[in-house]
């Protein structure tokens, strides 16, 4: 009976502890993955591709950025389409991109980056891509948008795919709808970003 109440007491112990400290456990994870380092001067600002739907969050995000002095210039990777025989009525990224604009009847400009091998479908592809086009502008000085929840990862490829260039790579995030990184574990959206962005990151730093 006195090793059932200890272990009981053990238990309800452990229980109470992680009740009060679970959001900060997971929060802590979830800030490991943000970087924001964004600083203005930057030649341009490099909006990654992602689902459809991407460019609502981020589009608008980098043109905070645009219209708040940190670059000059905006540009979106090329994608993949994932099924050529409906590219037609697939609606990518590019066309995500100028309906947004469209929608907030913004002046930018958009430019559109060539993909080497007929559409990025990774981070790192879009920064061989980005490295390319960046080598034939002289760029030294790239800000990466992307979500918050992504920064880590896409400043991770950028870094490794610029190596040596001496190009300078920032990131900022654009925020989620909804969820954050206090709140991610409370919406299924939020807990397949931040777990599948786990598995992801620990991926890219094998690859």
């Amino acid at each position: 009976m006195k090793k059932l109440f200890y272990y009981s007491c053990i238990g309800l112990f452990i229980i109470i502890v992680l009740a009060i400290t679970y959001p900060f456990l997971l929060t802590g994870y979830a800030r490991f993955f943000l970087i924001e380092n964004a600083s203005k001067g930057a030649d341009a600002l490099v909006v990654l591709t992602g689902p459809q739907g991407a460019m609502i969050d981020r589009l608008p995000h980098a043109l905070k950025l645009y219209h708040e002095g940190y670059a000059s210039r905006i540009l979106i990777p090329s994608e993949r389409i994932p099924n050529q025989s409906l590219k037609t009525v697939y609606k990518n990224n590019w066309d995500e991109a100028h309906t947004v604009i469209l929608h907030m009847q913004d002046s930018a400009q958009l430019e559109s980056i060539p993909s080497a091998k007929g559409g990025a479908t990774t981070i790192f592809d879009e920064a061989h891509d980005v490295r390319q086009y960046s080598m034939q502008h002289n760029f030294h000085h790239l800000i990466i948008v992307t979500d918050k929840h992504k920064t880590r990862r896409a400043h991770y490829a950028f870094e490794k795919v610029f190596k040596e260039t001496g190009v300078k790579i920032e990131v900022s995030g654009a925020s989620e709808d909804y969820f954050n990184e206090q709140t991610w574990w409370k919406s299924d959206a939020g807990i397949s970003a931040y777990l599948v962005e786990g598995i992801t990151f620990l991926i890219y730093l094998c690859a």
